[in-house]
C-alpha cells in the first residue's frame, strides 16, 4: 500500500510540474513582450521620443506627442506647468515634501482598459499621497517624474515599463501609461 501511495503522489508531482512549466515565459521573454508593447504603443500614437529634455522644460508645456526617454526607461511627456510662478515659488516642490498625486493607469495594449483611476473624485474619493525623495508603495516612476514635473498644479503623461512600477507590474514586467496630477500639501 506504501508503495502504490508513492507512487501515486509521484505521479501526482509530475504532471504537476509539466502542467506549471508549459505555458510559463522567462524573463527574458517578458522584457522582449514589453519592449514590443512599448514600441507599439508609442507607433500607435505617434509619439516623438527625445533623448534630452528641452530647455526650460519645467515651465513650457511640450509639444503634442513629445515624450523624453530618461536614462532609467521612462518616457515623460509635461502637459501642464503647474504653479510655475518663479523658480523660488512656494509651489515648487522640494524633498521631504508631502505630494497628493491624481491618476490614471491604462494599459498599453489596444484597445487600451483603464486599470485604475483616482482621477476624479467619483473614482476615488482620495487621492494617493507620497513624500518626495522617499521610497513607499508606489511606482519608482512618480518620484522621478515628479522631479521632472517639479510644481504644485503639473500634469504628466508617462509610459511606465514594469521595473518602474507597482511591485506587481515589476513582477509581471508589465508597462502601463499613466496621466499625473500634483498638488504640495501645505506643511
Amino acid at each position: 500500500m506504501k508503495l502504490f501511495s508513492g507512487f501515486v503522489l509521484s505521479c501526482f508531482v509530475a504532471v504537476f510540474v509539466i502542467v506549471g512549466c508549459s505555458g510559463s515565459s522567462t524573463y527574458s521573454d517578458l522584457v522582449k513582450t514589453q519592449k514590443a508593447t512599448i514600441s507599439s504603443y508609442i507607433s500607435r500614437k505617434g509619439i516623438n521620443v527625445i533623448g534630452t529634455l528641452p530647455s526650460n522644460y519645467s515651465k513650457i508645456v511640450w509639444g503634442e506627442n513629445q515624450y523624453y526617454l530618461s536614462s532609467t526607461g521612462l518616457y515623460y511627456h509635461l502637459s501642464q506647468v503647474g504653479d510655475a510662478v518663479a523658480i523660488d515659488s512656494k509651489d515648487s516642490i522640494r524633498i521631504g515634501d508631502n505630494v497628493v498625486v491624481r491618476y490614471i493607469k491604462v494599459d498599453l495594449t489596444e484597445p487600451a482598459d483603464t486599470v485604475e483611476s483616482t482621477w476624479s473624485t467619483l473614482n476615488s474619493a482620495y487621492p494617493s499621497s507620497l513624500t518626495y525623495g522617499s521610497t513607499g508603495s508606489e511606482p519608482s516612476a512618480w518620484q522621478e517624474a515628479i522631479t521632472y514635473m517639479k510644481y504644485s498644479g503639473a500634469q504628466a503623461e508617462l509610459i511606465v515599463p514594469g521595473t518602474l512600477g507597482t511591485s506587481t507590474d515589476q513582477s509581471n514586467v508589465a508597462p502601463y501609461y499613466y496621466k499625473l496630477s500634483i498638488k504640495k500639501l501645505p506643511r
